[in-house]
């Protein structure tokens, strides 16, 4: 079963991201800010990450950086979930080694299919 660390400061989103990939058949891991994500994937070496970008203590641009500075976790897809349309969101999220970006609001079935195919790559 792969397990995903899902990374935001809003408890409502996290809970229905969880409720979604545990559906889906997905072990879960939960954070509320990057330093806690970047213990988080330490720990318990996630298969893939969803992150919000914005958020207290550390944001998700930092958090990103700093997973893929680390060897032991550089491999682990990251994607970034944004509300903004900005381009300059998908550029800075490339810069920082994000796998994507992921739209707020977001569709349940786009988000799994985001997840099956970075756990699968073809």
């Amino acid at each position: 079963m792969a397990k995903i660390l899902v990374v935001d400061d809003e408890r409502l989103l996290r809970t229905i991201l969880k409720d979604a990939l545990e559906e889906a058949g997905y072990s879960v891991v939960l954070a509320e800010n990057g330093q806690v994500a970047l213990d988080r994937a330490r720990s318990d070496r996630p298969d893939c990450i969803l992150m919000d970008i914005i958020m207290p203590d550390l944001d998700g641009y930092n958090a990103c950086a700093s997973m893929k500075a680390d060897p032991a976790l550089a491999a682990i897809p990251v994607f970034l979930i944004s509300a903004t349309k900005d381009l300059r969101v998908a550029d800075r999220a490339e810069q920082v080694g994000a796998a994507g970006i992921l739209p707020k609001p977001f569709r349940v079935e786009e988000l799994l299919l985001t997840v099956a195919l970075a756990l699968n790559p073809a």
